[in-house]
């Protein structure tokens, strides 16, 4: 997938340098979103509604989980996985 990040979306199995990652579902949901876009970047809007549906939770809950993957998914050393847009949203950093 992205460096050490390898997403098996079939099994919902997610590993970081071949660990297996515990995300919950919400997290899950995001990161499969991210997934589906990689290298491109999802608008807010978009990952709110994929994720929370036509509710309409704030912007600040959706940075608070992308926090929360960061953490799961970002290695020392490794770089950055998820790339913020300011304003826009966010995109997952495909593998070279």
């Amino acid at each position: 997938m992205s460096g050490d990040l390898t997403v098996d979306l079939a099994s919902r199995a997610v590993t970081v340098k071949k660990k297996e990652v515990h995300l919950t579902a919400t997290e899950y949901a995001l990161l499969h979103e991210l997934v589906r876009h990689a290298g491109k970047v999802v608008m807010h809007a978009q990952l709110l509604r994929s994720v929370w549906g036509p509710t309409r939770e704030p912007v600040a809950v959706l940075r608070v989980y992308i926090t929360h993957l960061r953490k799961k998914l970002e290695t020392p050393g490794g770089g950055k996985l998820i790339q913020t847009e300011p304003g826009i949203g966010y995109r997952l950093l495909a593998s070279e």
